[in-house]
């Protein structure tokens, strides 16, 4: 007989510190159902502590965004209250995702991105007990209905490769994207009892958009591989990187946004980066280079992602040169270039090796 199981078990959660800080505890309860291996349809969530609305709107994505909708982000109270304790998602964290259409482009404030209508739900958990063996005990579920009006009433976790590869890879903590939501960023170890929105502090900083430079590109190096924008694109396309000894012999699926997440890149390497991994430093030295040939799901060749070390430190990725470009024909699809492009750096400073995130050395 099939189990059913109603996760709404009521549970007490010790929050133990040492040294000096205070000890504090709270019941905190789990915000979801679960019927067998079937998420039941949530409710009442935009009673919860609202995140945030990102888009990644078609226009800016070449025609092809992966999730060209508006995405507003919801997290249950408790893990809310638990991550400004802490800094760490709770056994039992949900976040909620409602999926909104773009609608118009323009109004009396001027052009831009404005809501539409609501076509769909999503949802994301993480639990020990129920995903023991999902990366980060987190699973992905969907109530979106395509072709219906309505919401599924119950789902079933997406398979690991569908959505963990791309968290574990890119998510600033424990699979969650806290980089783009700065209602996580400024609660997170703020104190159990602490209102980060009634504080008067706002940040001066510069704006930089995700894919802009953050640091000038250094002129007049000599390195193996050209900075300038048409000079590099023609070293990509007479395919003079394909002459370095370290390269992978086959494509395997991206685990990043590169093209997009999933479909095939294939990476060479230049001998100063060879020998620094292979040396394990710390730091790789001036010159280092990589060069990612990205493919469409037809296999062909669509573009190239590139970094280039541009001094001896990386300075948190300032020292590093990142490009990318959509297109194999086209030089003008640029998606970025220049030295300490923040979204690159997002995804990069993840790997423990100077921002190097391919596994090494390649099966040979």
């Amino acid at each position: 007989m099939k189990k059913t199981s109603l996760f709404i078990l009521t549970i007490s959660l010790a929050l133990l510190t040492s040294c000096n800080n205070t000890k504090s505890s709270y019941e905190a309860i789990t915000y979801f159902k679960m019927e067998g291996d079937k998420l039941l349809r949530p409710t009442d969530y935009r009673k919860w502590v609202y995140v945030g609305t990102p888009t990644t709107p078609n226009d800016m994505n070449n025609g092809k965004a992966a999730f060209p909708e508006f995405h507003n982000v919801y997290i249950d109270p408790d893990s809310y209250k638990h991550w400004k304790s802490t800094g760490e998602w709770r056994e039992g964290t949900i976040l909620v995702k409602e999926l909104v259409s773009v609608g118009t482009k323009a109004a009396v404030s001027g052009n831009g991105y404005f809501m539409g209508d609501f076509i769909g739900l999503e949802a994301t958990i993480k639990s020990k007990e129920l995903f023991p063996n999902e990366p980060g005990n987190w699973s992905y579920f969907s109530f979106t209905n395509p072709g219906s009006k309505n919401l599924k009433d119950t789902a079933t976790a997406f398979k690991t490769n569908q959505c963990n590869s791309c968290h574990a890879g890119n998510a600033q903590d424990d699979f969650v994207f806290t980089q783009h939501y700065p209602i996580l960023r400024s609660a997170k170890n703020a104190g159990e009892n602490t209102t980060p929105e009634n504080s008067s502090s706002r940040p001066k900083t510069m704006v930089i958009g995700e894919w802009d430079p953050a640091a000038p590109t250094p002129e007049n190096l000599d390195l193996e591989i050209p900075l300038e924008k048409e000079a590099l694109f023609a070293y990509l396309k007479s395919g003079a990187y394909k002459k370095f000894k370290t390269q992978e012999k086959e494509k395997h699926p991206s685990t990043g946004p590169h093209t997009q997440v999933g479909l095939p890149v294939q990476v060479f390497m230049n001998d100063i980066i060879a020998s620094s991994l292979a040396e394990n430093r710390d730091e790789h030295p001036m010159g280092a280079s990589i060069v990612k040939e990205m493919f469409n799901k037809n296999g062909e060749l669509a573009g190239w992602a590139v970094m280039v070390k541009t001094q001896d430190k990386s300075d948190d990725g300032l020292g590093w040169f990142w490009y990318e470009v959509t297109s194999s024909e086209d030089s003008d699809a640029i998606a970025a270039i220049g030295n300490g492009v923040n979204g690159c750096i997002s995804c990069h400073q993840i790997g423990n090796r100077d921002m190097v995130r391919t596994a090494f050395p390649f099966q040979k």
